[in-house]
């Protein structure tokens, strides 16, 4: 893109608009992944799924729709700390990832999902790219609400950890056969 473009957006009674470079009213990108379907949100008391849909679609619309699976939750702490009041403007430029990346880099490998360990990661501390090997490698849905996906991944890493963590258990002395619990 041409220097001197730039996004804007504005409040109004609709709601939050948010036009492209060349004036059209910017797509939500529901089909890269669906945060808030309802709308765009910016600035510090922004609702967090908005904003994130606001930098799923900024990002799709101006680099590629991998770049804003990867890095959207970055680039909404971007967003929400550099867009205020009713109207913005956003120079194109500064959606590139030298402006707003503070520790990655746009040409890093996503993690291939057997390089992900579900008993590993905390899930409040992952990336998307992270998430995203992580429900390939468990075939779950990733075009569905965050709070499911976690709901499936915790579910999928209960079915794993008691393989790998039960260390009171002795498998070469007892043949692999569990013996039943006593009872009360």
């Amino acid at each position: 893109m041409t220097a001197g473009r730039a996004y804007r957006g504005e409040r109004c009674m609709g709601g939050q608009l948010v036009y492209t470079p060349d004036g059209d009213v910017l797509d939500k990108h529901l089909h890269v992944l669906r945060r808030a379907p309802g709308g765009f949100d910016w600035g510090p008391e922004a609702d967090e799924a908005r904003i994130d849909q606001l930098a799923i679609a900024l990002l799709a619309d101006s680099a590629t729709k991998n770049i804003a699976l990867d890095h959207y939750k970055e680039f909404a702490r971007y967003l929400r700390e550099e867009l205020e009041g009713d109207e913005w403007r956003l120079p194109t430029s500064d959606i590139s990832a030298d402006t707003w990346s503070r520790d990655i880099d746009v040409a890093d490998k996503t993690p291939s999902p057997e390089d992900v360990d579900i008993t590993a990661v905390d899930f409040d501390e992952m990336t998307f790219a992270v998430e995203r090997a992580l429900c390939e490698q468990h075939d779950i849905s990733i075009h569905q609400g965050v709070d499911d996906r976690r709901e499936e991944l915790r579910a999928a890493r209960e079915t794993v950890q008691p393989e790998s963590g039960d260390s009171g258990s002795f498998p070469a002395e007892t043949g692999d056969f569990e013996f039943p619990a006593a009872p009360e």
